[in-house]
């Protein structure tokens, strides 16, 4: 069995992958998580080393070696476009990698909706042909609170494509059309076969998205991180 893992500022998540390629997810809150199998561990990070050093200390894994995936100019026959291939966020070009691998020989559009939204084209003959960046739901929402005087907003999340009749629902609602109008406009620009979404908020736009090809895939970051066993 082989370790993935996603470790990322706020929380890291697990996946548990046979050599025949078969996941399951992993609690690494559970006091019992059991690794005592595990022969590798392969992970992405974009938290800073102190937050691996303590998932290293917490999974007691002294006789498994670690490997760290970084972004990369040629992976598995897709190319990064970035002139600087480093640069390119790790989750990014795993996705990308994990689109590839899931849907072979097809043009894609990669819609990752975290605190970030990301849009990456790639084409089906693997070439990365860029992307786009903007902040994800609760990010916008932030911000505009954050930066003025009178705008408010409220615990829960009730994000509607309609008018917004206070305050609340105008700011949920504005940037819930801010997101969507992006992938809009991100298909309008250049289309494509297929729309793969993921992301923590994936299942809440997945809706508002039924006019693309869409396939939702959560785990679509371990799927490209998979790729690196035994390679």
């Amino acid at each position: 069995m082989y370790l993935l893992l996603d470790i990322g500022n706020t929380r890291s998540k697990a996946m548990l992958a046979s050599s025949a390629g078969s996941m399951q997810r992993l609690d690494l809150q559970s006091s019992t998580v059991d690794v005592s199998a595990v022969q590798a561990v392969y992970y992405a990070a974009v938290a800073g080393q102190d937050k691996v050093q303590l998932l290293k200390k917490q999974l007691q894994l002294h006789n498994a070696p670690w490997r760290q995936i970084e972004s990369d100019a040629y992976s598995f026959g897709v190319r990064n476009c970035y002139s600087q291939p480093h640069l390119l966020g790790v989750d990014r070009w795993l996705g990308v990698l994990g689109a590839n691998w899931l849907q072979p020989d097809t043009d894609v559009l990669v819609v990752d909706a975290g605190t970030a939204v990301t849009l990456d084209w790639l084409s089906a003959g693997g070439e990365h042909q860029g992307g786009w960046i903007l902040p994800g739901l609760k990010l916008q929402q932030q911000s505009v609170v954050q930066k003025t005087a009178k705008v408010f907003n409220a615990d829960t999340h009730q994000a509607r494509l309609q008018l917004g009749d206070d305050t609340v629902s105008c700011l949920q609602n504005g940037c819930l059309a801010a997101v969507l109008g992006s992938i809009q406009q991100a298909w309008q620009l250049q289309p494509m076969q297929q729309l793969v979404l993921t992301g923590g908020d994936a299942p809440f736009l997945a809706p508002y998205l039924k006019q693309y090809p869409l396939r939702l895939e959560p785990d679509l970051l371990f799927y490209g991180l998979s790729r690196f066993i035994d390679s």
